[in-house]
């Protein structure tokens, strides 16, 4: 039986505390030149944990209340009022410190995988092979890294194993930076393990599955056809069928070890500052789940909800059982909030303690790959396929409680009403839309297919007004820190645009 790892940092003699506020230049070069050189499997393992203990910091609350604000079906209350629903970007400097932190611990993870994937062909205690496949992790980590970087500040440093001493570095363009992940994952694929050493590290299938994302967005659908097909056709993953709203925690549930359809998780735990906190701003993690309605015990932020009265939610078929998992009605607060506020219920841990929840964060599951299948397979000949509906059939009949693999004529999506690329991408954009609600993933989406304005401006506005995106928000601001160490960025000209400061 596979081990599960729950990320123990304290395996590191050595590096470099996370207790800072900014990664400083003091900070990085400590941390590069205190480093251990890996010599064992043990410490290579160790090496891995540093990386993905940081990522936990920066996919954190924060990183998924930003997104899903921004959704067509999301709303803001505290802090991110400023930066949504008027889609004027960051106008909160709150908001722009916890992007800014976001950012640092991205860029940490970078300089541990940096670290590694310099220092592990020196390995003595390990096969070549050992050693191929502990770098593929750190390039999988690491290119996984850069992708969120480039989707949400655009142009950034590159900052790899090759230039780690170097602080001053000017800007890599958007399609060098694509360049850069393509070249890690492609090595990634030849080297990381078929199957993960532990639950939470990355394999041949989260390697091939991030890659067939990325080719999307660089448009080489051919590509990300096939290795979304490989994916598939491994059989190594399957959705886990359900026939209440409740199995799906058997997904995405608290103290869940793994499941059928998780390609890459971050894994937590309650201790430790292992935990997740998303639970807070969505509900408070220790709330219990009533047929229809939640019911509060302690204190959420409630950062975002959504709105019985917003078109994406009033059209939802309740018969479909995800409607119920993402949809909560609350019973507290009516008088704060309003009779038509409904939480976020996807994610939930009853046993948590204050804020610390067990519950991993969805980087990459199976749903992903069939979304990313159904759409290269029709982009590929820029013509709806019946595979392309497959993907999304399976989606839906595992929505509805049916066998995900058997056709069901009752709810199936048919070809004969999805027969152009237009009909196609708005059936694509609704079921991607129920599967993903509240897994920050779908902002990027819409953004990708050029859908963000149309979407936004037909669903935010539950009185029907027009909501405009302003083309500043499209990309975040590029932290004053990095312009602070960083000589060879001029704010003037490298800070994103609507940020710039005279």
């Amino acid at each position: 039986m596979k081990r599960i790892i729950y990320i123990i940092i304290g395996l590191m003699s050595g590096f470099v505390s996370s207790c800072y506020d900014s990664l400083d230049e003091a900070e990085y070069t400590y941390a590069v030149s205190t480093s251990n050189f890996y010599n064992t499997p043990d410490e290579a393992n160790a090496a891995v944990m540093a990386p993905l203990n940081y990522m936990r910091a920066a996919y954190d609350a924060n990183w998924f209340a930003t997104l899903e604000i921004d959704t067509e079906y999301g709303y803001s209350k505290g802090v991110y009022t400023g930066y949504s629903p008027r889609y004027e970007g960051f106008v909160n400097s709150t908001h722009m410190t916890r992007i800014g932190t976001n950012w640092d611990n991205i860029y940490r993870a970078i300089l541990y995988c940096n670290i590694a994937i310099k220092q592990l062909p020196d390995a003595n205690a390990m096969t070549t092979e050992q050693i191929g496949a502990y770098i593929g992790e750190m390039r999988f980590l690491r290119a996984l890294n850069y992708f969120n970087l480039v989707k949400h500040w655009g142009s950034v440093p590159l900052r790899t194993e090759e230039n780690m001493e170097v602080w001053d570095l000017v800007k890599t363009s958007v399609d060098g930076v694509y360049n850069f992940i393509i070249e890690d994952l492609k090595y990634a694929i030849n080297n990381v393990p078929e199957t993960p050493r532990f639950i939470g590290t990355p394999g041949l299938g989260a390697a091939k599955s991030l890659l067939s994302e990325v080719y999307l967005y660089t448009k080489n659908y051919t590509e990300a056809l096939k290795l979304s097909s490989e994916v598939i056709e491994s059989k190594k993953y399957s959705l886990v069928s359900v026939s209440t709203t409740r199995d799906f925690d058997k997904v995405f549930g608290y103290d869940l070890t793994t499941s059928s359809e998780e390609v890459f998780y971050i894994k937590t735990s309650r201790t430790d500052n292992k935990s997740w906190s998303y639970l807070s701003y969505t509900a408070h993690p220790k709330y219990e789940i009533e047929p229809g309605m939640l019911m509060l015990n302690g204190n959420g932020y409630f950062t975002h909800y959504t709105d019985l009265r917003n078109k994406v939610i009033e059209n939802w078929d309740k018969n479909d059982l995800r409607y119920d998992l993402n949809i909560g009605f609350y019973v507290f607060g009516e008088a704060a909030y309003g009779k038509y506020t409904c939480l976020f219920t996807k994610f939930w841990d009853p046993l948590a303690q204050g804020s610390s929840a067990n519950v991993s964060i969805p980087l990459i599951r199976y749903s992903d790959v069939l979304i990313t299948y159904a759409e290269a397979s029709a982009r590929v000949g820029n013509v709806p396929t019946q595979e392309s509906l497959d993907a999304l059939n399976k989606l839906r009949r595992r929505a509805y409680g049916f066998n995900p693999e058997s056709v069901n004529n009752e709810i199936d999506y048919k070809l004969s009403d999805y027969n152009t690329m237009d009909k196609f991408i708005e059936l694509l954009i609704t079921e991607e839309r129920y599967e993903r609600m509240n897994e920050a993933k779908h902002w990027d989406f819409i953004v990708r297919l050029g859908k963000a304005q149309e979407l936004i401006g037909k669903y935010q506005k539950v009185n029907g007004d027009y909501t405009e995106i302003h083309k500043k928000h499209y990309l975040w601001k590029i932290p004053d820190d990095e312009f602070n160490y960083n000589k060879a960025l001029d704010q003037k000209v490298d800070q994103n645009p609507g940020y710039t400061t005279e």
